[in-house]
């Protein structure tokens, strides 16, 4: 058996343990602690929305499982990390024991009985040949070569990254159990039919940002010949005058509804019940947020041309004080520009989900179908589709140098299309 303390914004809120009793995969368990209950409230989603605070009611070790699972890398990725550290890769405890230090949100896993390290120090200097090192590392960790440089950070997704910690002296490489600040996704071969995407990721988040949707940093920079986007990450906050880096809790929609991904296509809608955005809307709901931010982020997805906007690119904050919100637009980028390209969406929307067939009407008529009245579903669609028109006028498309003009073309025809069919 293979224990593991979970603390949460300061407190430990539960404990999850792995048994083996003879499986391939290991049952997983969490017991509550009685504080979680006491400081949040009995049925509190402080956690997710999956499993609420009940220390009367442990929930289903096959929630337990689906939830962990969704915190770790996907694929190869994930197989060659346990294999750095050692673990069984099908046990998510063992996993979290050796990279449960910096997750996605604001869980950190510690030993039974212990308590995290307060985030007071620097971490190690890294130049740029340094952090260059470190993403061609990540590049063949992925294809199942070399183990020089072991990953400290747990980030959910197939792409090869790493989590680094940018402060006023630098890039810094973080300690097994501090808080990374910066995500950075290594980019596609040159030459690839798919090169562009670390760039129209980061264009895409500019437009997404000036439409009020994002407040992630992103850019595309070259670390000793290495081309990589460098994302800030919304689930960490730097006070002014404060030491170390605070975490903010966040789950994202897979998680929420007890999606196990470990088949990668089970993200994507594809004509499934689950996942939808139909049910996302109602998680954000039942938490007592508005799903009008979603129905404004699936106006942007579908305007940019983001074929894979599936249910783990899409998640919400839940907050020290039990309050939620749809998290901050990220992995947001440009697909259809590509001849290759899928034209399918990754979600449903009224029904329909050939990009080129989706229309504004469509996208009313599921804010609608969400309980938005339909004043409030048009003016979250119309609103999104005017500040991107703007947004298009606006942004420095030197900035993106590595965004061709069919790219950006393809993101003004699409917009044009859906504010066309916009009831006047």
């Amino acid at each position: 058996m293979t224990e593991l303390d979970a603390w949460l914004y300061g407190s430990r809120v539960a404990r999850f343990r792995a048994r083996d009793l003879g499986r391939a995969t290991p049952r997983v368990e969490l017991e509550w602690d009685a504080g979680a209950a006491r400081r949040w409230g009995h049925g509190s989603r402080v956690l997710s929305h999956l499993l609420p605070v009940d220390p009367d009611a442990p929930p289903p070790p096959a929630r337990v499982s689906a939830w962990l699972d969704g915190l770790m890398p996907e694929g190869r990725i994930r197989e060659h990390m346990a294999i750095d550290a050692g673990v069984d890769p099908e046990n998510p405890v063992a996993f979290f024991r050796a990279y449960g230090g910096d997750t996605v949100g604001a869980l950190v896993f510690v030993a039974p009985g212990a308590e995290p390290e307060p985030d007071r120090r620097p971490g190690t200097p890294l130049d740029d040949a340094g952090v260059g090192a470190m993403l061609r590392a990540s590049v063949a960790r992925a294809g199942g070569q070399g183990r020089a440089q072991r990953l400290t950070s747990s980030l959910p997704g197939m792409e090869p990254k790493i989590g680094l910690v940018r402060d006023g002296a630098g890039w810094r490489r973080a300690g097994a159990d501090q808080p990374t600040t910066h995500i950075l996704k290594v980019a596609r071969e040159a030459g690839s039919p798919t090169a562009d995407l670390v760039d129209t990721e980061a264009a895409a988040l500019d437009l997404a940002r000036r439409v009020g949707l994002t407040t992630i940093d992103a850019h595309v920079q070259t670390f000793d010949g290495e081309r990589a986007i460098v994302v800030s990450r919304y689930d960490r906050a730097v006070a002014p005058g404060e030491p170390g880096v605070r975490r903010v809790h966040q789950e994202d929609a897979a998680q929420a509804l007890g999606i196990n991904t470990r088949d990668p296509e089970r993200k994507f809608q594809h004509g499934r019940t689950l996942p939808s955005l139909a049910r996302i809307a109602r998680t954000l709901r039942d938490d007592g947020a508005r799903p009008d931010g979603l129905l404004a982020l699936t106006t942007l997805n579908l305007a940019v041309g983001n074929t894979d906007a599936h249910a783990k690119n899409v998640s919400v904050l839940r907050r020290a004080d039990g309050t939620v919100a749809l998290a901050p637009a990220y992995d947001v980028s440009m697909h259809l520009h590509h001849a290759h390209a899928s034209r399918v969406f990754a979600m449903d929307v009224s029904g329909e989900r050939d990009m080129d067939r989706i229309t504004a009407a469509h996208l009313l008529a599921e804010g609608e179908s969400w309980g938005l009245p339909r004043r409030r579903a048009l003016r979250a669609v119309a609103a999104t589709l005017d500040g991107l028109r703007t947004g298009l006028e606006e942004i420095d498309r030197d900035a993106h140098p590595g965004v061709g003009p069919e790219a950006w073309r393809t993101v003004e025809d699409r917009t044009d299309a859906l504010r066309a069919g916009l009831p006047s």
